[in-house]
């Protein structure tokens, strides 16, 4: 039986356009004694940071982030008891891995959508991690049931295709391909069951029919899900998505300019105005943003997003999962690492390791913070 809990210390909402905040300092260890005010951990965005300290004189229980976790507000970081709890109940983590066969690892969020699901843990894939996307995956193939609008399905063509999200990213891509491209929205799917019932014009439908729209024959898909702050649940929906068997094409606005020796992988999206130039790389479902310039010879890595406005010199590497903020410039020959978050209107000068904050309108490395 567990002890009394005496209270949670929870990632709090540093900034409503970032919901996520990165894991910087961890300052207890877990079934340790705690004091008020030790500094349970310390958070950051591109804008903000806090420390997070303890309310109670007590013992924690197991703690749920690392440095370099990425939380969303309100995320469990550890509890409080006011004596030691055993160790033998177990942290969230290992429930997770447990959950499914012995070589079978579950992420905590797909360990409580599979529970909530009822779908047989038994179906999904063994021998690697196990994401959400890939519990949303398996429930949109099981789910027989889904209505869809008949005169959807009638429209369904060869080059139609399902927009993913409903919110203001979707707007662009939608214009995009209108506008610009051979493709036809459809449909927008989204899992938001308050989601609005069109997008400009567009029906909207839900998440789960995404596995029927493709066996009705939609072939392509696009992934409308901002990168903002959230970036690995824009990985997670792309994940889904190609789980599915939807083909995800790159798509550029008609008023882009992407060089002839330049390339774009499956998903990549160059939006109006912006400028890719000769040799250029973008990754996966990529974003580069209107009006941004990647020059000569950058490399973007997969899911990473250039914001509007920012400025690309030769030569950069621009690493997975990264944003670069709007109005942004980035020095010829600079890498940012992976997972990165460089603030709007910085100027880089040097090379950014993986996992670091760079504070909007600041210098590097003068100013900024690496985790």
């Amino acid at each position: 039986m567990a002890p009394p809990l005496l209270g949670r210390v929870v990632a709090p909402l540093l900034s409503p356009n970032e919901p996520e905040s990165q894991v910087v300092e961890v300052g207890v260890e877990g079934y340790s004694k705690v004091r008020r005010g030790d500094v349970v951990c310390v958070v950051e965005t591109s804008k903000a940071s806090a420390e997070l300290e303890s309310e109670w004189d007590g013992y924690t229980g197991p703690v749920a982030v690392r440095v370099g976790d990425r939380v969303e507000a309100g995320r469990l970081i550890c509890e409080v008891f006011d004596r030691l709890p055993e160790r033998s109940e177990h942290s969230s983590e290992e429930r997770a891995e447990e959950a499914g066969s012995p070589d079978m690892k579950l992420s905590r969020s797909a360990t409580k959508l599979a529970r909530e699901s009822g779908i047989d843990l038994s179906l999904l894939p063994a021998g690697r991690f196990v994401t959400e996307a890939d519990v949303r995956a398996l429930i949109d193939v099981a789910d027989e049931h889904v209505t869809i609008d008949e005169s959807i399905l009638a429209a369904a063509g060869e080059r139609s295709l399902v927009v993913f999200g409903a919110g203001g990213h979707a707007k662009t891509l939608i214009d995009l391909v209108r506008s610009s491209t051979d493709y036809e929205p459809l449909c927008v799917a989204d899992d938001d069951r308050d989601a609005a019932a069109d997008v400009l014009g567009v029906p909207v439908v839900p998440g789960s029919a995404l596995a029927t729209l493709h066996a009705q024959g939609v072939p392509f898909a696009v992934n409308a899900v901002g990168a903002i702050g959230r970036i690995q649940t824009r990985i997670d929906v792309g994940r889904r998505l190609e789980a599915l068997g939807f083909e995800l094409p790159a798509l550029v606005d008609g008023t882009a300019f992407v060089a002839a020796s330049a390339s774009l992988a499956a998903g990549a999206q160059v939006f109006a105005g912006a400028a890719v130039c000769a040799a250029a790389e973008v990754g996966r479902q990529a974003i580069v943003n209107t009006g941004a310039i990647v020059s000569h010879d950058c490399r973007i890595g997969n899911h990473a997003h250039i914001a509007p406005g920012a400025i690309l010199a030769g030569a950069v590497e621009i690493d997975e999962g990264t944003l670069v903020g709007m109005g942004t410039t980035v020095n010829i020959g600079v890498r940012i690492g992976a997972r990165s978050i460089v603030g709007n209107g910085a100027v880089v000068n040097e090379d950014v390791p993986a996992s670091t904050i760079v504070p909007a309108n600041s210098v590097w490395p003068e100013r900024s913070k690496t985790l």
